[in-house]
């Protein structure tokens, strides 16, 4: 029997013949597609035809890192092959992909090759690689849909959390208590979290559900040409959720600098003149500033200067909130 991986799929590679029944053109040749800086959630190979290029991506795992703040009861299978939102990105004239052939049983998505290169690690970068307002705009559009619901997005559009606040309050808890675990967070920390800053996330409510992207930022997301610095692909709709434009910016200032700062990796002034005026909330952005931080100590070395950053980051947040959340 071929092997099953994680979430039920088959692991088996299609045969060059049944990928030949589907696309309808002769397969010449199927070969593993290297990724040098994310990819981990699925295996990824380059279909070549004699006509066109294909990819065939075969996830592994849970797709979708926010899906770990799902209630018990949600079935992570219905992450699979994020039709609905890249059905959506096209709909906005966004270079998604473009799923040619889906099989949840055999466990593989075959879609057309965008042209372009992958993005490096945001920290390779010597200035931003590709077109910052151009970006913006790809953004802008896809912040512009409005979501039935909050936190992630499955592959029929569907949504698990009624609030905000909820998935705020979900996605919190879960991160301090991993953190908790590994030794990441000591006791006081993890007590003063929850007493200072864990209660005013309830506080966050929003009157509509963004189509957030979650996952373009400084990794293998975004294909662009070298030479124009054209944007020609943005892929990985698996960490869509409906929520707070804001609480992708601060995961953008996290990664690429804040927006008043002059970080070495991201021009913001020539990304507002694609999305336009950025929101601002400093006391929600205040908020927000926790997660990156315990979602990074949950897995990282306990022992880094990264990780004693990140505690002292957020002993000062809960410091500046005071006992009853005055001072933000």
């Amino acid at each position: 029997m071929p092997p099953v991986g994680e979430g039920g799929y088959l692991m088996c590679l299609p045969t060059k013949e049944h990928l030949e029944d589907i696309l309808g053109l002769q397969v010449l040749a199927t070969n593993p597609l290297v990724v040098d800086n994310g990819g981990a959630h699925s295996r990824i190979f380059r279909v070549r035809t004699s006509r066109a290029d294909y990819v065939l991506r075969m996830p592994k795992g849970r797709q979708g890192w926010h899906t770990a703040y799902l209630p018990e009861t949600v079935d992570v299978g219905n992450w699979f092959d994020q039709r609905w939102a890249t059905s959506v990105a096209h709909g906005l004239s966004i270079p998604a992909p473009e799923i040619v052939h889906s099989d949840r049983e055999r466990g593989f998505v075959l879609m057309k090759q965008l042209p372009g290169e992958y993005i490096a690690d945001y920290e390779q970068w010597a200035g931003c690689p590709y077109d910052e307002a151009e970006f913006g705009v790809i953004l802008s559009r896809l912040h512009s849909v409005s979501v039935g619901g909050y936190g992630p997005v499955d592959d029929a559009g569907a949504t698990y959390f009624e609030g905000w606040p909820d998935f705020l309050a979900a996605a919190a808890a879960q991160l301090m208590d991993a953190c908790s675990r590994r030794g990441s967070i000591g006791d006081d920390l993890h007590a003063l979290l929850r007493r200072r800053w864990y209660p005013r996330l309830r506080e966050l409510a929003l009157g509509r559900a963004a189509l957030l992207h979650m996952e373009s930022l400084g990794f293998a997301n975004i294909l662009y040409d070298a030479a124009s610095r054209a944007i020609t692909g943005f892929i990985d709709y698996e960490d869509c959720i409906g929520g707070d434009p804001l609480y992708e910016f601060t995961w953008m200032a996290y990664y690429l600098g804040d927006r008043d700062g002059a970080g070495p990796y991201f021009d913001y002034a020539q990304f507002e003149k694609g999305y336009g005026p950025l929101p601002r909330d400093d006391r929600a952005v205040r908020l927000y500033r926790a997660f990156p931080y315990l979602e990074k100590l949950s897995w990282i070395n306990a022992g880094t200067a990264r990780a004693d950053h990140h505690r002292e980051a957020l002993g000062q947040l809960c410091r500046a909130l005071g006992a009853d959340g005055a001072g933000i």
